[in-house]
């Protein structure tokens, strides 16, 4: 059975509000001022372990405002086993954590910026700090491990500029940049940061929306070698394309396909963009399927008060739900007028 990735949103909030995002972040509608417990995260920890996970990324909300942060991607080395943590991260915190994570068994970390424009950079995010953010990258490469820098591709906003954001990644020494579409069915869930496109662009979510195909190909003539990869079982097929200096972009196209399984059955939202990739524990307990339904979730909360094996066996019966799992080769684009 192909198995996804394991992601987990320590915290409930990452005080930003980019307009291709949401106040929950990766999770479905969460309450403000929620994180996990570490305890409780490790019990979970232990329960996907034993299916032969062997990776996890900390997302959220943004893990580095998680207090307990630092030990807790310890004991995941260290008591669970895990060999390799991701921490997804877009605060200047994450650089300050930087040393003490990697020291900790931090394996990657993956800090996000979609513009070299400091004032464009207030607009995406609502927050002001651009130059802290690039100085947050710069101590994260200075540790040794591995930086990806994600960037979310917004059509008429940020695409003119990706070469020249792929380039300065390059000049600091990033391992990687990850181009992402805009995910644009997300504002169809309960809650959603895109009435702020249309406050300052006129703009919908799907507006923003642009096949990577022709910045793929603009980045191609720079490339030495070119291959696809699927991050983890259930992931997305993406091209990656290894620059002469040894930097790779990695591009992240829903078009390519997705993989969808039994709890996309009579989905109203079928077939969406982010799919079955993954399998999320949020910041209150409970254990996503994907990115749009909350009725579909398994609360791990009850489970994990009892004394007993329920929260594992309810973890186990979670990764059931990708017993079945199909690739659906492309996702149909829907046209996009401007």
């Amino acid at each position: 059975m192909l198995v996804p990735q394991w992601r987990v949103t320590v915290n409930s909030r990452c005080k930003r509000a980019c307009g291709y995002c949401r106040p929950s972040g990766e999770a479905v509608a969460t309450p403000k001022d929620v994180a996990l417990d570490p305890d409780d995260l490790l019990r979970v920890a232990h329960a996907v372990r034993a299916r032969g996970i062997t990776s996890v990324k900390l997302t959220g909300g943004d893990p580095a405002l998680y207090e307990p942060l630092v030990k807790t991607v310890r004991r995941l080395r260290d008591d669970a086993g895990f060999t390799e943590i991701e921490v997804i991260s877009r605060h200047p915190r994450i650089g300050e954590l930087a040393d003490d994570l990697a020291k900790a068994g931090v394996t990657l970390f993956n800090v996000s910026l979609d513009t070299l424009d400091p004032v464009l950079h207030h607009e995406i995010c609502n927050v002001n700090d651009h130059g802290q953010v690039v100085d947050a990258i710069k101590r994260c490469v200075d540790t040794g491990i591995p930086v990806k820098v994600n960037v979310v591709v917004l059509a008429g906003i940020n695409d003119a500029e990706v070469p020249a954001l792929v380039q300065m990644c390059e000049n600091i020494r990033v391992d990687s940049v990850k181009l992402l579409d805009v995910i644009k069915d997300l504002d169809q869930g309960a809650e959603s940061y895109s009435r702020r496109l249309l406050t300052k662009r006129g703009k919908t979510l799907p507006d923003t929306y642009l096949p990577l195909g022709e910045i793929t190909g603009v980045l191609r003539s720079r490339a030495v070698h070119e291959e696809t990869i699927q991050q983890g079982g259930l992931g997305h097929p993406m091209t990656v394309l290894t620059l002469a200096s040894g930097m790779r972009v990695v591009v992240k196209d829903s078009t390519a396909g997705a993989w969808y399984g039994s709890v996309c059955r009579g989905c109203p939202f079928f077939p969406c963009h982010d799919a079955l990739m993954a399998l999320r524990l949020t910041a209150d307990m409970r254990l996503q399927f994907c990115l749009l339904r909350e009725d579909n979730t398994v609360d791990l909360a009850a489970a994990a008060a009892e004394s007993g094996t329920a929260l594992e066996h309810a973890v186990e019966a979670a990764f059931e739900m990708y017993a079945d799992a199909y690739f659906r080769s492309s996702v149909p684009q829907p046209e996009v007028v401007r």
